[in-house]
């Protein structure tokens, strides 16, 4: 069975102008990779130059009541972006809220004790924390709608002491040992609250103190010139036991996949490493997604039930996003060989492609 040896992080993910690559059950100081020495063609050039070919982002997915959530925070430097998307796994209808920042170099924090990612825009308000002194993972976001959209406010937090609660994170290759992608994967149950209000006032629907569950994402990478990958989310509760999983392929994979990947899934607070992945959908986004292994581990089928698109064409950057909601059946096995069968789980699938 296939097996990822996990270890503890180093203070710094940089030293002496290498990255130290790996899986680890510990958290470093920072999710900060600037510094890497030549990490284009071997050129040694400034590293105030070559940083700002690292991109950052970060993603909250959620399942709390009736909704399956993900906020996505973007780190491009020239143009940052955050979107809040909801699917009401009952009605199938969908919510999605867009926020451009503009301009901001330091939008996603690096420390990893604590820390506070903030978008105040105008009726758009986000802000993501954790402080690891005080055991709180918190998410708090306020978004006004329209004839069309309802208002949502949403308020939720876990603990990291909670047994179901992991942590793991990684760095990889990107693809070559010249570069690197780091990753942190947070996986909490969490407590909240949330409201979603029509525009004439009317309340629409409220889950006030429920229980759910969040995985959060984050990840720091040196960027090609052109780069695209695609990945499935989900968390939730299956025969008394919570889990979360996220499995991907990317551009920037390492070239040695079966030694520095990103897969996991989290079951009760126990992690287990997963294989390579490979992702298809032959006949389109809005069919079934097939995601599989040579180890037998995985062995999935994604069900698209609602896709939103966007994007962005600038000057410098032209970028395609699709986030797709769905359900998920099919097996994966944890690190002692047990099987996690999974009927009609919800989900998320992504799909991007970045241009600079």
């Amino acid at each position: 069975m296939y097996k990822r040896e996990i270890k503890p992080a180093p203070e710094k993910l940089i030293q002496h102008g290498r990255p130290v690559f790996g899986t680890f059950n510990t958290l470093p100081l920072a999710l900060d990779i600037h510094g890497v020495r030549a990490p284009f063609l071997g050129i040694p050039i400034p590293s105030i130059i070559t940083r700002f070919r690292i991109r950052a982002r970060m993603i909250y997915t959620f399942n709390f009541g009736d909704y399956l959530g993900s906020i996505d925070i973007f780190d491009n430097k020239i143009v940052n972006m955050a979107e809040i998307s909801l699917w009401n796994k009952k009605t199938n209808q969908k919510y999605v809220y867009r926020i451009f920042l503009g301009l901001r170099l330091h939008l996603i924090p690096k420390k990893m004790e604590k820390a506070v990612c903030v978008s105040t825009a105008k009726y758009r308000y986000i802000r993501l924390g954790w402080n690891h002194n005080q055991d709180r993972l918190s998410v708090k976001f306020k978004v006004r709608g329209d004839s069309v959209r309802p208002s949502v406010e949403l308020a939720m937090a876990g603990k990291f002491s909670d047994y179901a609660s992991a942590e793991c994170f990684s760095v990889k290759p990107a693809p070559t040992m010249r570069r690197c992608s780091a990753s942190w994967y947070a996986f909490t149950p969490i407590i909240g609250r949330m409201n979603l209000t029509l525009k004439n006032g009317d309340l629409l629907e409220s889950f006030p103190e429920n229980e759910g569950y969040g995985f959060l994402f984050s990840n720091r990478s040196y960027y090609k010139f052109i780069t695209s990958g695609e990945n499935i989310t989900a968390c939730g509760e299956l025969n008394g036991k919570k889990i979360a999983f996220r499995l991907s392929t990317t551009s920037l994979d390492a070239v040695d996949k079966d030694s520095y990947n990103d897969n996991a899934v989290f079951v009760d607070g126990k992690i287990t490493t997963l294989p390579p992945v490979d992702i298809t959908h032959s006949f389109g986004l809005a069919q079934s997604w097939v995601i599989q292994d040579v180890e037998s581990m995985v062995d999935l089928t994604f069900t698209p039930k609602n896709l939103i698109s966007r994007t962005v064409n600038l000057i410098a950057l032209n970028s395609n996003y699709y986030t797709i909601f769905g359900t998920i059946d099919g097996v994966l096995l944890d690190s002692e060989g047990n099987k996690i069968v999974l009927k009609d789980f919800p989900g998320i699938a992504k799909r991007s492609k970045l241009r600079l």
